[in-house]
């Protein structure tokens, strides 16, 4: 993780390791985040703590409560029904820009994340290899903005994405689509690699749904 020249965090990079304390389980959802205890575990003051807390309120991680402090926000079956459909509509129009610019260099960045992914044996790590995967197809259609927009959507999505990942069976699943996304673009095959995106993306929301019920039930 990042510091500055002085040796401390920096808000954006403490607030990196927040979010994947809150990500990878260790806060549950409605636990208090004590700023003074932070700031003393990372030996920095309690401005880029607070820094920090904001940054996670905007990215969904985190509730600023005023008077009370902030929170770990909860976690809602709604909530992962709305980013699975915007996952739905702009990875569709990413991957659609992208087919048309995809090269020998992208396939290369794409192979290597399929080859890393298949030997990856943590939740953390097949995690962030499911983005890497879908990006480097994406990153193709040179569409800053909307890249942009991916990013923030999977940042939101990756602790309801971590309650799928939990389950191993999935991970051969979904290495399995990778697999077959990655033939139809480079098929040059639009209405296939499109209609295997949009089952993935589905199939992954319906299990999450069902893993965040469970786990909300617990």
């Amino acid at each position: 993780m990042k510091k500055t020249v002085n040796g401390k965090f920096s808000s954006v990079s403490l607030a990196e390791r927040l979010r994947e304390r809150i990500a990878g389980g260790e806060w549950a959802p409605g636990t208090q985040l004590r700023q003074e205890l932070i700031a003393r575990e990372f030996g920095t003051s309690h401005i880029p703590v607070r820094e920090a807390f904001v940054e996670l309120q905007s990215s969904g991680y985190v509730t600023i409560v005023p008077n009370r402090g902030a929170f770990v926000s909860a976690m809602t079956t709604s909530e992962a029904s709305e980013l699975t459909e915007m996952r739905v509509a702009l990875e569709l129009l990413a991957l659609d820009a992208a087919i048309d610019g995809f090269g020998p260099s992208d396939e290369a960045a794409v192979r290597a994340i399929l080859a890393q992914d298949e030997t990856a044996d943590e939740v953390e790590y097949w995690s962030v290899d499911n983005w890497a995967f879908h990006r480097a197809i994406y990153q193709a259609s040179g569409r800053r903005h909307l890249m942009e927009t991916l990013e923030a959507i999977w940042r939101k999505t990756d602790r309801y994405l971590r309650l799928v990942w939990q389950l191993e069976r999935y991970q051969d699943i979904s290495f399995a689509e990778h697999a077959a996304i990655l033939e139809a673009v480079l098929a040059d095959d639009r209405r296939t690699a499109k209609r295997l995106t949009k089952a993935h993306i589905l199939s992954a929301g319906e299990v999450m749904q069902i893993a965040l019920r469970e786990a909300l039930a617990s």
